[in-house]
């Protein structure tokens, strides 16, 4: 049971075909096969593109590494920021003040307040006397 797809001696049917396909691929390319240069161009060309893509790979991962390293610093900034906030809000406290300068520097309170009139210059019912004596003078007091 053998089975005959093409005749034996191919060239007897077609004449032209065997030389044809044999020597107008290989006049072409100086004797060798079209296929291996362009094989071998296009494997170049692939690793070119994989070395070109982990290139750029590696640039993206730099770029991300420093963009965390700044979102890190920004937010730790922003948390020293307020724990700062909250310290000097503790320490302007009038209460904080009275404690301290009564406590620690030994100060106490005025028993009685006195208070200054308001003095405002060109008033006519309430002048300002004139100086006794020359202010800008260089003898001492």
């Amino acid at each position: 049971m053998t089975a005959v797809v093409r005749p034996v001696g191919g060239s007897e049917v077609f004449p032209d075909r065997a030389t044809r396909s044999t020597a107008g691929s290989r006049a072409a390319t100086g004797g060798r096969p079209a296929f291996g240069a362009m094989g071998a161009l296009s494997v170049f060309g692939f690793f070119v593109a994989l070395l070109a893509m982990a290139s750029l790979h590696s640039v993206l991962v730099n770029g991300q590494f420093e963009f965390d390293s700044l979102q890190d610093r920004l937010e730790y900034g922003q948390q020293r920021s307020q724990v700062l906030r909250e310290e000097v809000a503790r320490l302007e406290s009038p209460s904080r003040i009275l404690s301290a300068a009564t406590g620690r520097l030994g100060m106490t309170p005025p028993p009685n307040r006195l208070y200054l009139p308001a003095v405002v210059p060109g008033d006519p019912l309430h002048p300002l006397p004139t100086p006794s004596e020359n202010p800008f003078s260089l003898r001492v007091r």
